[in-house]
């Protein structure tokens, strides 16, 4: 298994393209995740390119696949 170099949290309230553009401009050394955004919008063949192997290489640990929101925020398992 591969350790996360990075853990990431989501806000709910937030899109999920701010989430992926978020995660892209740390991998690429970005200061700020709004180009990412805004090509992930509108050219995202310009994103695949600009990804390099060692930004490819970088792993996360995002929450909001990771964690059961339903058990940990709902106190309750509704799949029972």
């Amino acid at each position: 298994p591969t350790r996360p170099n990075k853990m990431v949290t989501h806000n709910w309230s937030n899109l999920f393209r701010d989430l992926v553009a978020a995660i892209v401009a740390d991998a690429l050394n970005e200061p700020s995740f709004s180009l990412i955004a805004l090509l992930l919008d509108e050219d995202i063949a310009m994103v695949e390119r600009i990804l390099s192997p060692k930004a490819m290489a970088r792993t996360y640990w995002v929450c909001a696949f990771s964690v059961n929101q339903h058990r940990s925020i709902c106190g309750a398992n509704h799949n029972n």
